[in-house]
């Protein structure tokens, strides 16, 4: 009888050790549950919160803004005759006044390559050497055509790259290995007219339509992170043209921002999917120019010009880009030689710069020769070299060290009539 009482006594420990274990085991699994869920909405909030940081970083990083616009005078003077431009319906894309100089009709078609690099090199947070650079190779189109309406009137349309470029990165933007590729590139058509005020003025006026593309590759870890966007976004140029005599004229440009804030980009992170804003603005810009005809073969061209880069600084770090370029050509036996350069201040403060967009004080210097054809059509070859800053950087990210080379070189075919 005994032994059957501590038998049971024993059966019924053993049950309750049994309910224990089970409980524990079953609690066990609800904690695990409970953390990997919380990882995962962590990590998620942390990716997020990465792309957020990424995207925001590059807000107004459309990288570049080219002057050039494939044509010989454009890139042959480094963009400092395209204030002045009246040569043909390419003053549809720079200066829509200057179409009134159009007699009949006009057709201006060029194709430029661009050849970018930059170089990163300096040390991490933890003090061992970093190396990142980053290139692209691309090909930049313009067409424009021109129609003289009436005595007062002329219309033009046109298509162009107004900037941005994409770069592929070897060991990221600032050596960390995050970004394997980044790209925002901006294409143009304007509509644009130019009107005979009288023998002296004339005024012009565009409207600018600008489609961005943008795309980044990137990884976190063993996330790989994709994005795409796609945006058109409206502006408008005005433009004016005043001759002060039969040698000399003056020209003033105004382009009006291109917004493109509110435009969300779809990211892919692995099996996660989000959007972040991809708020890019690309800057408001004023240009004066001055053209003069010093005799039949030698003309001399100015200008000066500012981007308004501070209207969208929150935080005191961006500042106005300021321009200034002179060029000049020479006119002998059908040929026409051009060299050019251009100067243009910093864009950001030193420490607000950014490894996606590290440019400093940059200048241009371009030169090419033009040849007219019997029936009055014209052919030119122009090239450019931008150097765009080498300066001291320390970055956010840890990165302490210095932009060794940053350029692009431009080669430009086109012909015009």
């Amino acid at each position: 009888m005994a032994i059957g009482y501590w038998l049971l006594a024993i059966g019924y420990w053993l049950l309750a050790i049994g309910y224990l274990l089970f409980a524990i085991c079953y609690l066990m699994q609800i904690t695990q549950a409970i953390y990997i869920t919380s990882s995962f909405i962590m990590k998620k909030q942390a990716l997020a919160l990465i792309l957020t940081s990424v995207f925001s970083s590059s807000v107004m990083a459309g990288g570049i803004l080219l002057h050039e616009v494939a044509t010989f005078d454009s890139v042959s003077s480094a963009g400092v005759a395209n204030a002045t431009n009246r040569n043909d319906a390419s003053a549809a894309i720079t200066s829509p006044a200057g179409l009134t100089a159009i007699k009949d009709s006009s057709f201006s078609v060029g194709l430029q390559y661009i050849d970018a690099y930059s170089e990163h090199n300096g040390t991490g947070f933890m003090g061992g050497d970093l190396h990142a650079s980053g290139e692209n190779k691309a090909l930049a189109p313009s067409l424009a055509y021109a129609k003289r309406v009436n005595d007062s009137w002329v219309v033009g349309a046109s298509l162009h790259a107004d900037g941005g470029l994409g770069m592929d990165y070897t060991n990221g933007l600032s050596g960390l290995n995050l970004f394997d590729a980044m790209s925002q590139e901006a294409v143009n058509v304007h509509l644009a007219a130019g009107y005979q005020v009288n023998t002296r003025l004339s005024l012009g006026g565009a409207l600018v339509v600008q489609h961005l593309m943008t795309s980044l590759d990137a990884s976190i870890g063993d996330i790989t992170i994709e994005g795409e966007a796609n945006s058109t976004a409206a502006s408008f140029i005005l433009s004016g043209m005043f001759n002060i005599s039969d040698n000399t004229y003056i020209a003033a440009n105004y382009k009006h921002r291109v917004d493109h804030r509110g435009d969300k980009i779809d990211v892919t992170a692995g099996n996660m999917k989000t959007t972040v804003a991809n708020d890019v603005i690309w800057p408001a810009r004023l240009d004066l120019g001055l053209h003069h005809q010093i005799n039949d073969k030698l003309a001399v061209k100015a200008m000066t010009g500012v981007e308004f880069w501070s209207d969208f600084d929150r935080d005191d770090d961006l500042k106005d880009v300021y321009s200034v370029g002179a060029a000049m050509s020479y006119s002998l036996n059908n040929w026409q030689y051009q060299a050019g350069v251009r100067y243009d201040s910093t864009l950001q403060k030193s420490s607000a710069v950014a490894p996606e967009l590290a440019v400093g004080k940059n200048w241009a210097v371009g030169l090419g020769a033009e040849k007219t054809r019997a029936n009055g059509h014209r052919v030119g070859l122009a090239y450019e070299y931008r150097d765009l800053g080498e300066h001291d950087v320390s970055y956010d990210n840890g990165f302490t060290g210095r932009v060794d080379d940053q350029r692009l070189h431009i080669l430009s075919l086109s012909y015009a009539y």
